[in-house]
């Protein structure tokens, strides 16, 4: 059982024709020696879906936000011959949900769970997400259907045996994120409780309670000791490994300093960009400085 990245991806796919994988597939054309997972373009939000594969079977995390990432990502399934057994959802923010109803057509025997914490919110939010995303995108760019996760009954995932732990609920970037600790591959699936290289969604962390909480998560998560980390967002080179709970805790710091420090909007765009410099995902950014200063 493994992680499919890009030496594996190779692996399994000797002699398949890939042609569908013409356009950029992110993380696994990095090379990266450890873990790594599909990564959307920028347009996409830079997201991360973690691919789980066992010997016939595989167990997704996280599904992408816009069409054309996630009809690569099942590009990359369909490429290892394997079942698509379960698509686990982490939290109900729309760039890791929206690009289910490509999943779900390639794959229409996939099991589609979400932990019992987060599903009523799913439930409730996820057409309202898809429309408002739908108007601030292209044509096309976002599924013109939603598809609700199950609720999952338990605290674990399977697949061919194998128990993966849900860890939490733990607030991040919201309030409930259900991380997936995978100790049998060294792996966390931190979701969007690590950002690494990227902005970071602050928008439901302007006060120092909040942001307090998020520290508190990256504490207990850091704590499990896994040497493979893979975050919500990156950039395709990012590297998968415990740095990025260093990024966050710096990236926070930032954050709450400049919060305290300045007056506007344009004063706390300004500061967060000097402090922490030219980084992808600049609306990310600009959605905290909004939520904060107005």
């Amino acid at each position: 059982m493994f992680i499919l990245n890009r030496r594996t991806f190779m692996e399994l796919t000797v002699g398949t024709a890939v042609t569908a994988l013409a356009g950029p597939v992110s993380s696994f054309a990095a090379g990266h020696a450890s873990a790594d997972v599909f990564t959307a373009d920028p347009f996409g939000g830079l997201v991360d879906s973690t691919v789980v594969a066992g010997e016939e079977k595989l167990l997704l995390i996280d599904a992408q936000f816009t069409v054309p990432n996630a009809e690569r990502l099942a590009d990359v399934l369909a490429a290892t011959g394997k079942e698509l057994e379960t698509v686990f959802i982490t939290h109900y923010h729309p760039d890791h949900h929206l690009g289910l109803p490509v999943i779900k057509q390639r794959f229409p025997d996939a099991r589609v769970v979400a932990h019992a914490s987060i599903q009523p919110s799913l439930a409730g939010a996820a057409e309202a997400m898809r429309a408002g995303s739908a108007g601030a995108f292209p044509e096309g760019m976002i599924a013109d259907s939603v598809i609700i996760p199950e609720a999952l009954e338990g605290d674990h995932l399977m697949l061919e045996g194998e128990r993966f732990d849900i860890v939490g609920p733990m607030h991040g970037d919201t309030d409930v994120l259900t991380p997936v600790h995978l100790p049998q591959l060294d792996t966390l699936v931190a979701a969007d409780l690590v950002y690494h290289d990227t902005h970071v969604w602050t928008a439901e962390n302007t006060t120092p309670d909040r942001i307090a909480k998020w520290r508190e998560s990256l504490t207990a998560l850091e704590g499990l000791g896994a040497g493979t980390v893979i975050p919500g967002h990156r950039t395709e080179t990012t590297v998968n490994d415990a740095s990025g709970f260093a990024f966050m805790r710096t990236y926070l710091d930032h954050w709450e300093a400049a919060l305290a420090e300045t007056g506007s909007a344009d004063e706390l765009k300004a500061s967060m960009i000097e402090r922490v410099g030219a980084l992808p995902g600049e609306f990310f950014l600009d959605r905290g400085v909004a939520a904060a200063k107005g």
